[in-house]
Protein backbone atom coordinates (compact mmCIF):
# COMPACT_ATOMS: atom_id res chain seq x y z
CA UNK A 1 0.00 0.00 0.00
CA UNK A 2 1.19 3.29 -1.11
CA UNK A 3 0.65 6.72 0.88
CA UNK A 4 0.90 10.61 0.74
CA UNK A 5 0.80 13.00 3.44
CA UNK A 6 -0.85 16.46 2.09
CA UNK A 7 -0.47 19.27 4.57
CA UNK A 8 -3.04 21.62 4.18
CA UNK A 9 -4.15 24.83 6.00
CA UNK A 10 -7.46 24.22 8.18
CA UNK A 11 -9.72 26.63 6.55
CA UNK A 12 -9.16 24.51 2.94
CA UNK A 13 -9.87 20.78 4.60
CA UNK A 14 -13.85 21.73 3.53
CA UNK A 15 -12.64 21.96 0.13
CA UNK A 16 -9.84 19.10 0.30
CA UNK A 17 -12.31 16.36 1.91
CA UNK A 18 -15.13 17.23 -0.95
CA UNK A 19 -12.54 16.49 -3.60
CA UNK A 20 -11.92 12.94 -1.99
CA UNK A 21 -15.48 12.56 -1.63
CA UNK A 22 -16.43 13.92 -5.24
CA UNK A 23 -13.32 11.01 -6.39
CA UNK A 24 -14.69 7.98 -4.70
CA UNK A 25 -12.49 8.16 -1.92
CA UNK A 26 -13.39 6.42 1.56
CA UNK A 27 -12.81 8.04 5.13
CA UNK A 28 -10.45 5.38 7.30
CA UNK A 29 -9.45 7.65 10.50
CA UNK A 30 -9.03 11.01 11.67
CA UNK A 31 -6.53 11.14 14.15
CA UNK A 32 -5.72 13.86 16.37
CA UNK A 33 -2.49 14.64 18.38
CA UNK A 34 -1.47 17.32 20.68
CA UNK A 35 1.89 19.14 19.79
CA UNK A 36 3.02 22.60 20.89
CA UNK A 37 1.70 24.84 18.62
CA UNK A 38 -2.15 23.04 19.33
CA UNK A 39 -3.77 20.00 17.27
CA UNK A 40 -2.15 18.39 14.84
CA UNK A 41 -4.85 16.55 12.70
CA UNK A 42 -4.60 13.54 10.10
CA UNK A 43 -7.72 13.05 8.03
CA UNK A 44 -6.59 9.36 6.17
CA UNK A 45 -8.48 8.87 2.79
CA UNK A 46 -8.14 5.24 0.72
CA UNK A 47 -9.24 4.72 -2.64
CA UNK A 48 -7.28 1.62 -4.75
CA UNK A 49 -4.87 0.73 -2.16
CA UNK A 50 -3.58 4.02 -1.54
CA UNK A 51 -3.56 6.11 1.30
CA UNK A 52 -4.23 9.84 1.12
CA UNK A 53 -3.61 12.04 4.62
CA UNK A 54 -4.36 15.44 4.72
CA UNK A 55 -2.81 16.78 7.53
CA UNK A 56 -3.12 20.71 9.35
CA UNK A 57 -2.00 21.79 12.45
CA UNK A 58 -5.10 23.70 14.17
CA UNK A 59 -3.67 26.52 16.82
CA UNK A 60 -4.39 25.64 20.37
CA UNK A 61 -7.02 28.53 20.64
CA UNK A 62 -8.73 27.71 16.81
CA UNK A 63 -11.32 25.88 15.66
CA UNK A 64 -11.92 23.32 12.54
CA UNK A 65 -14.80 22.50 10.65
CA UNK A 66 -16.80 19.27 10.32
CA UNK A 67 -16.81 16.83 7.55
CA UNK A 68 -19.68 15.11 8.74
CA UNK A 69 -21.49 16.36 5.96
CA UNK A 70 -19.51 14.86 3.19
CA UNK A 71 -18.59 12.08 5.80
CA UNK A 72 -21.44 11.40 8.22
CA UNK A 73 -19.81 8.48 10.51
CA UNK A 74 -16.61 11.24 11.06
CA UNK A 75 -18.69 12.18 13.84
CA UNK A 76 -17.36 9.37 16.02
CA UNK A 77 -13.67 10.97 16.06
CA UNK A 78 -14.82 14.56 15.82
CA UNK A 79 -17.02 13.94 19.09
CA UNK A 80 -13.97 11.93 20.22
CA UNK A 81 -11.26 14.82 19.58
CA UNK A 82 -13.52 17.44 21.27
CA UNK A 83 -14.15 15.25 24.05
CA UNK A 84 -10.62 14.41 24.98
CA UNK A 85 -8.66 17.50 23.63
CA UNK A 86 -11.17 20.18 23.58
CA UNK A 87 -10.76 21.00 20.06
CA UNK A 88 -13.33 22.96 18.90
CA UNK A 89 -14.99 21.32 16.02
CA UNK A 90 -17.38 23.65 14.20
CA UNK A 91 -20.87 22.15 12.41
CA UNK A 92 -21.25 18.27 13.55
CA UNK A 93 -24.63 17.50 11.87
CA UNK A 94 -26.85 17.61 14.73
CA UNK A 95 -28.13 14.27 14.71
CA UNK A 96 -24.91 12.99 15.99
CA UNK A 97 -22.95 15.69 17.76
CA UNK A 98 -23.12 15.37 21.17
CA UNK A 99 -22.08 18.74 22.36
CA UNK A 100 -19.29 17.28 24.49
CA UNK A 101 -20.84 14.17 26.15
CA UNK A 102 -20.15 11.48 23.64
CA UNK A 103 -17.44 9.78 26.52
CA UNK A 104 -18.21 10.25 30.24
CA UNK A 105 -14.87 11.39 31.75
CA UNK A 106 -13.35 11.71 35.03
CA UNK A 107 -11.48 14.45 33.79
CA UNK A 108 -12.62 17.06 30.91
CA UNK A 109 -10.54 16.71 27.62
CA UNK A 110 -8.00 14.84 29.82
CA UNK A 111 -5.54 15.01 26.56
CA UNK A 112 -5.69 19.08 26.15
CA UNK A 113 -2.80 20.16 28.34
CA UNK A 114 0.52 19.04 27.04
CA UNK A 115 2.18 19.14 30.39
CA UNK A 116 1.79 16.09 31.35
CA UNK A 117 2.74 13.82 28.38
CA UNK A 118 5.43 12.09 27.58
CA UNK A 119 6.93 12.66 23.84
CA UNK A 120 6.63 9.47 21.68
CA UNK A 121 10.88 9.50 21.32
CA UNK A 122 11.03 9.32 25.23
CA UNK A 123 8.48 6.50 25.70
CA UNK A 124 9.22 3.64 23.48
CA UNK A 125 10.92 2.11 21.07
CA UNK A 126 9.57 -0.23 18.16
CA UNK A 127 11.22 -3.01 16.86
CA UNK A 128 9.63 -4.40 13.96
CA UNK A 129 10.70 -7.77 13.48
CA UNK A 130 11.67 -8.96 10.19
CA UNK A 131 9.12 -11.18 7.90
CA UNK A 132 5.68 -10.41 9.68
CA UNK A 133 4.95 -7.53 7.98
CA UNK A 134 3.06 -4.86 9.80
CA UNK A 135 3.97 -6.78 13.27
CA UNK A 136 5.64 -4.78 15.85
CA UNK A 137 7.39 -5.84 18.95
CA UNK A 138 7.24 -2.81 21.62
CA UNK A 139 10.10 -2.49 24.16
CA UNK A 140 10.47 -0.07 26.87
CA UNK A 141 13.16 2.83 25.63
CA UNK A 142 16.29 2.33 28.34
CA UNK A 143 18.76 4.79 26.82
CA UNK A 144 19.01 7.86 24.76
CA UNK A 145 20.18 7.00 21.09
CA UNK A 146 17.54 5.96 19.37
Amino acid sequence: MKQQIISIRPEDLLERVARFKKEGCRLVQILCTRVEEGFELTYSFDKNYFLYHLRLIVPLDGSVMSITSLYWYGFVWENEIHDLFGLDVRFIVPEVDYGGHFYHLAQKTPWHDLSGAVHAKSAVKVNLRSGLGVDASVTKKEDGNG
